[in-house]
Formats: structure tokens, C-alpha cells, sequence
């Protein structure tokens, strides 16, 4: 599977102005043992290395072995250092160094994390984008506290920037402490049943705080209800988080109606997040990964009766809530606690208190499928085709709040032509090109940038192409030709800024879309590549190429004929501008009638 999530993950990278907080007295004195120091060199890994001696293993901070540190192969944005703590860990600061008396340092860098290595999250101090600033020196160390800190096993350090006189060069370290975690796992279809104890005397505070992995993007995550009706329900609807309060009592005043109040966005990215309610009469605290809302319920404490037990997960007690037929919850909650019980541990032991309903488990499963995530116009994802095939077929899933966009990208072989599936005003669209035919195109679905899944299934094969949006079919009638699959699918925004860059990529003579201001305001067009000793690129006009004008008796206005571009102004200017040189074609027989024939703008 294959997901474009661009549109709210779209940054860019430039080096902060904000002031960061160096590591200092401040942090827990239980909770900033160097935890890199210790690992074996097979705990650090890679994208490249220029030799043995600069490989991964040589990069802890202070080290002088092997080169003095990681430098990779090529030194460029692509490049990142890993580290596998080993279990999850409790993350509260980093520190680098450049490579031990050397010309080679990072001086701006990005951070991310991950539970098991393959799904990663960018840290964000504060929800800033804004990278790490780095060294200014190869031996000097630059410590940096995380505020808030994190957890996870595996961290990678991406060079941004580096001394421009040297290479990229890295030693770093790593401070934190061992993290306690209580995970319990709902398979979509069970429940946890939590009996408090029955006290006269209704506990002054509720809290109650979580964590949670979610793997679909909705279900229940607790719900807790009185005699008549009232209740509070925490529930993930199309990834956001919506907290329920409802008193469910008709005798009420009609101004004191329920509660709904929603936070957070996107939460079912199968990454942790925190969650934490706290009950106070009839004040009400619910934040959502350090956001937090305030709210007073309306009417007397006896609103927020509620009975002497809890569900996580589902709503699983029998005869009750009949009106509630929602979807269970399909993930890993974490460190479940009820006024400081810890739920999950009464679970494990198999406490009186706790009813388990279906599947329930103690382990949270790494993800079957991960997401990819394109953080930038130019960032493409380029997958094995089933080559010589007589067919095409492409399936994945995709979710987006852009309304237009790039999705897939494919040539097909032996010059057969090449095809192109992208989003414009939030429908999807599909043009297959054929040399000496013209575009064939299909468009299906719509309002498909609203932040959610969808699918997408497209073939085409001989006579006809057809693309699926979840439930939304169409089908285009071909030319029967045969279609050869090609060597590689291209996934994401992969639009070069010109022919040249094609030409560097190896790839022949065609059709291609081109964004040629890069990720300026000006969007993609479609060029034809002519890949001769040089890279010409052809922007075709929409007409015939020859059309006839006839003559007009002296003193009468002549006759004109226009060319319309299938590129705009702004965007030929900027074609121009990268190009070597440039050239109109017109060619004019002269005979019973005049023809000028256009051939288009030609640049190289």
C-alpha cells in the first residue's frame, strides 16, 4: 500500500530562529543516562558510509575509533543515522558532535522515531517544523533537551546541512531512562469491562489517562454510563477524537444539552497518542496530546452520575446502550489508569474486577501495512513494475487534503506510451498517452481531499482502462493496442523541473509533466521530452498543425489565426528561463492558400 498525506505534511526545511534549551539542571535527575554510549556497533545503522572506518558503529559521541565518526558515501539530504535502543525508552535529550578532528560536521538536522523501524514520526519541539541546529565545529558537543520528551526504540538523525568546506560528519548520544509500558490489545471486535469499587461516597476527582495506537480510523475508546441515560463516551471518528457528555435526562432544563467536543486530527497514523480526562464536579479537563480544553457542565453535580463501572475498547455489557451500535476500537491502548489504578495489570492478572469480552491481548502487534508519507513537492516513492506484462494493474490507498496533486506516475514499454494519475479539484483522474493518438482520460470520485482514505484500483488492457474510488467506477474505451507494462511505477509528486532533469534520471523520449519553478506557485504542465544529444522540450499547442488562410482583397483586414499553449504564461516564462535557448517553429507555404504550420515552443 501505497498513501499521499502531503497535504498537511508538506514543510519546509529551514534552519530555526527560535532559541533551544540546551541540556541542563533542569531535567530529572532519574531520567538522563546516555543510553547510545553502551549499545554494540550492530545497534547503529545507515543509509551509506564512505568506507569500514566511517561506517555507522564509529559514531558514538566522544569516540576516536575507526575515522572519528559517520560520514556517509554521498553527502547530500538523502542520507540518515540510526540507532536501535533495544526496547522503548523514555527520550529526553541528544547531543552531537562532527567527525573527531576533521572538516565534517551537520549544522542543522531533522529527528524522528519510531516504535519498530518502519513507521517514523518527525519530533516537533512545540509543533515546529523547524530542524535541529547542529555543530559549528567537528569536536565541539551541542546538547539539546526535548521538550516534551518521547518514547520509542529506534531514533534517526537526518542531516540537513553541513560545512560546506567538508562533508557530513556525525558522533551522537542519546539521554533517557527505561519506560515502563502496560500495553492491552483490542482486535476491533472485544472489550474490557472495568468494575470500580462501590464506595458510599462518590470520589471527589476522576481522572483517567491513556495512551493510544489506533489502526482503523474509527471505534469506541471508553464509554462509562448512569441509570438514565447519561453517559460519557471517548470515541475516534474519522480520526479525530470526540469526547461525549450526556446527561440523558429529560427532566433537565433544554438549555443544558450534551456535550461534544472534538480534538486532535489524523490520530489513526498508528503512532501514540496521549489522552487524559479529569473529572472535578462539574468541570471538565480533556486534553489530547498536551492540548487541552476547559469546559464547565451545565446543572448540578448528579449530572455526572455515573455507574460503578467502565468499558475500554467497546461497550460490551449486555443489554444496555442499545442506541450506541458504534464501532469497536481496533489498536493498543498503553498505561491505562483509572484514579491511579493501573487497569491493564488488574487485567493481566485477571482480577475479579475486569470482564474480557473477545480477543484482548497484552502485546501490540507492529502495523501489516505502513503509510508513506510525501513531505514535499519533489518527494516520489518509485516501485518494480511487472515488466513485458500485457496489462496494467495498480492498487493502493491514499489520503490527502490538497485538492490537486500527483499520485502516480508510469511508462509503459517500447515507446507504447506512459500514464498519469492525479488529483484535481478533488477528483481523480487518470490520462494515458499513446503515441499518435490522443490523451484518453477518466475521472472518478470526488471530494476525495477530505483528509481520509480512499482506495484506488486501476488496469488497463487492451481495449479499455478502468480506474475504482471506493465505490465510484469508471471505464474508457481504447484503441486496441497493446499495452506493455513497464519496468517502474512512480508514487508522489514526481515532477522534474525540466527535460534535462528527465534526461539525467535515463529516461527516453516522451511525454512528461514538468513543474519547472519547483515548488514556487506555478503548477505542473505536460511537455514532450525529445531526448537527443541534448534534452529539447516541446510545448505543444492545442490546435491542428497546419491551418489554411485565405486571402483578403487589398484594404480589408487579413485573416489571423492564434496558437493556444497547453502551458500558461508564467509557466513558459519559467521554462524560458531555464533553458539554453529557445525557439518558436512556423512554417508558411505559400500557394493557392496560405497554411501556416505551428510545431510549438521549442527549448533546450
Amino acid at each position: 500500500m501505497a498513501s499521499v498525506a502531503w497535504a498537511v505534511l508538506k514543510v519546509l526545511l529551514l534552519l530555526p530562529t527560535q532559541t533551544w534549551s540546551p541540556v541542563g539542571a533542569g531535567n530529572p535527575p532519574d531520567c538522563d543516562a546516555p543510553l547510545a554510549s553502551a549499545l554494540p556497533r550492530s545497534s547503529f545503522s545507515s543509509s551509506s558510509e564512505l568506507s569500514s572506518s566511517h561506517g555507522p558503529g564509529f559514531s558514538r559521541l566522544n569516540r576516536r575509533d575507526g575515522a572519528g565518526g559517520w560520514t556517509p558515501l554521498v553527502s547530500n539530504k538523502y542520507q540518515w543515522l540510526q540507532i536501535d535502543l533495544g526496547e522503548r525508552m523514555e527520550v529526553t535529550a541528544v547531543a552531537t558532535q562532527g567527525g573527531y578532528g576533521s572538516s565534517d560536521w551537520v549544522t542543522s538536522y531533522l529527528l524522528m522515531f519510531s516504535d519498530g523501524g518502519r513507521n517514523w514520526k518527525q519530533y516537533r519541539r512545540e509543533e515546529s517544523i523547524w530542524g535541529f541546529p547542529g555543530n559549528t565545529n567537528a569536536d565541539s558537543v551541542v546538547h539539546y533537551r526535548l521538550q516534551p520528551p518521547f518514547e520509542a526504540r529506534f531514533l534517526r538523525f537526518l542531516p540537513l546541512a553541513w560545512n560546506p568546506r567538508g562533508r557530513i560528519g556525525m558522533r551522537i548520544e542519546v539521554y533517557g531512562c527505561a519506560y515502563k509500558s502496560e500495553v492491552v490489545y483490542f482486535d476491533g471486535q472485544s472489550a474490557l469491562l472495568y468494575r470500580l469499587d462501590k464506595k458510599p461516597l462518590k470520589p471527589i476527582r476522576d481522572v483517567i489517562s491513556l495512551k493510544f495506537k489506533a489502526m482503523q480510523s474509527n471505534g469506541i475508546l471508553l464509554h462509562r454510563e448512569g441509570q438514565h441515560g447519561n453517559h460519557i463516551t471517548l470515541e475516534l471518528i474519522k480520526g479525530k477524537l470526540v469526547f461525549f457528555l450526556n446527561s440523558g435526562n429529560a427532566k433537565l432544563p433544554s438549555t443544558i444539552a450534551p456535550v461534544t467536543l472534538t480534538l486532535g486530527s489524523l490520530l489513526d497514523d498508528q503512532h501514540w497518542h496521549s489522552v487524559l480526562i479529569e473529572l472535578l464536579d462539574t468541570q471538565v479537563n480533556f486534553t489530547v496530546d498536551k492540548h487541552t480544553h476547559h469546559f464547565q457542565a451545565k446543572g448540578d453535580s448528579s449530572y455526572l452520575d455515573l455507574n460503578f463501572e467502565i468499558s475500554f475498547g467497546g461497550i460490551p455489557t449486555p443489554g444496555r446502550s442499545r442506541a450506541f451500535r458504534r464501532k469497536s476500537f481496533h489498536g493498543c491502548l498503553e498505561n491505562l489508569y483509572y484514579n491511579g489504578v493501573d487497569v491493564t495489570e488488574l487485567a493481566k492478572k485477571h482480577k475479579p474486577q475486569i470482564l474480557m469480552m473477545g480477543n484482548v491481548s497484552f502485546s501490540c502487534p507492529q502495523p501489516q501495512t505502513v503509510p508513506v508519507t510525501f513531505l514535499s513537492s519533489r518527494s516520489y516513492l518509485a516501485l518494480p513494475g511487472n515488466s513485458g506484462e500485457d496489462k496494467v494493474s495498480v492498487t493502493f490507498q491514499f489520503r490527502t487534503w490538497n485538492r490537486a496533486g500527483h499520485l502516480l506516475f508510469g511508462e509503459l514499454r517500447r515507446g507504447s506510451g506512459s500514464f498519469v494519475l492525479f488529483l484535481k479539484d478533488g477528483k481523480l483522474k487518470l490520462s494515458l498517452f499513446q503515441p499518435g493518438q490522443s490523451p484518453r482520460n477518466v475521472t472518478a470520485g470526488a471530494g476525495l481531499n477530505d483528509g481520509q482514505w480512499h482506495s484506488v484500483s486501476f488496469s488497463a488492457k487492451w481495449s479499455h482502462m478502468n480506474v475504482v474510488v471506493d465505490d465510484d467506477t469508471a471505464v474508457q474505451p481504447l484503441v486496441a493496442v497493446l499495452i506493455d507494462s513497464g519496468d517502474t511505477y512512480y508514487f508522489g509528486a514526481l515532477y522534474e523541473q525540466s527535460c534535462e532533469a528527465h534526461k539525467h534520471r535515463g529516461n527516453p523520449s516522451g511525454l512528461y509533466y514538468i513543474d519547472a519553478d519547483g515548488s514556487g506557485p506555478l503548477g505542473p504542465f505536460l511537455v514532450y521530452c525529445n531526448m537527443t544529444d541534448a534534452a529539447w522540450t516541446v510545448v505543444q499547442h492545442g490546435g491542428p498543425d497546419a491551418v489554411t488562410l485565405r486571402g483578403a482583397p487589398s484594404g480589408h483586414p487579413r485573416s489571423a489565426v492564434s496558437f493556444a499553449y497547453a502551458a500558461g504564461a508564467g509557466q513558459l516564462r519559467s521554462a524560458v528561463n531555464l533553458a539554453e535557448r529557445c525557439e518558436q517553429r512556423l512554417a508558411l507555404r505559400c500557394g493557392t492558400a496560405r497554411r501556416p504550420d505551428s510545431r510549438g515552443l521549442v527549448t533546450q
